[in-house]
C-alpha cells in the first residue's frame, strides 16, 4: 500500500513539476519592448528639462517625425507613440502632441518642438538568448523661430531586437 501510495505522489509530484516547466512567459510584444526605451528616455528628459520646472503642466511638447536608422526594426510613428507614451506617464510631465502645425513663428507659449533620432551605433551583440542592438538616441529641443533655445539630451543602451518585430525590409539577425 505504502508503495502505491508513494508510486501516486511521485507522479503527481512529476506531472505538476512538468506543467510548470512548460509554462513560458508570453515573449514581449513591439510595444513593451519600445516601454522600456521610451520611459528611461522620457525619465532623462524630464530629469532637468529646458523649460521651468515651476509648471509643466503650461508646456507643449510637439513631436516631429523621428529619425530612425534603417537597420533597427522600428518605424518612426512606433517611436514617436512609445516617447509620447514614456513622457506622459511621467509624474509632473508637460502636454504632449504626435502633431506638426505646417508653419509656426515664434510663439511666447511655452511650446517646445522635439526632434528624436534614434541610430544603431554598433552590430548587434549576440547572446545565447537573445540579440541585443546598441543604440543611441538622442533628443533635439528647440522653441518655434528661437534658434537660441536650442537645447540636446542622449543616450545609450540596447534592445531586444527578438523582442521587436521582423520588417520585410529587415534581416533576420
Amino acid at each position: 500500500m505504502k508503495s502505491l501510495f508513494d508510486t501516486l505522489l511521485l507522479g503527481a509530484l512529476l506531472i505538476l513539476l512538468g506543467g510548470c516547466a512548460g509554462l513560458a512567459p508570453a515573449p514581449p510584444d513591439a510595444r513593451e519592448a519600445l516601454r522600456g526605451l521610451a520611459d528611461n528616455a522620457a525619465h532623462g528628459l524630464l530629469e532637468a528639462p529646458p523649460w521651468a520646472p515651476a509648471d509643466p503642466a503650461a508646456v507643449t511638447i510637439l513631436l516631429q517625425p523621428a529619425e530612425v536608422d534603417a537597420t533597427l526594426p522600428i518605424t518612426p510613428d512606433a517611436l514617436n507613440e512609445a516617447l509620447a507614451r514614456g513622457l506622459l506617464s511621467q509624474e509632473n510631465s508637460p502636454h504632449v502632441l504626435d502633431w506638426m502645425p505646417a508653419s509656426m513663428s515664434r510663439s511666447s507659449s511655452e511650446q517646445w518642438l522635439l526632434q528624436a533620432r534614434l541610430s544603431a551605433e554598433a552590430p548587434p551583440l549576440r547572446l545565447s538568448d537573445r540579440v541585443l542592438q546598441p543604440y543611441r538616441l538622442q533628443f533635439d529641443l528647440s522653441r518655434p523661430g528661437d534658434e537660441r533655445s536650442h537645447w540636446q539630451w542622449q543616450a545609450s543602451g540596447a534592445v531586444d531586437l527578438d523582442a521587436l518585430p521582423e520588417t520585410e525590409s529587415m534581416p533576420a539577425p
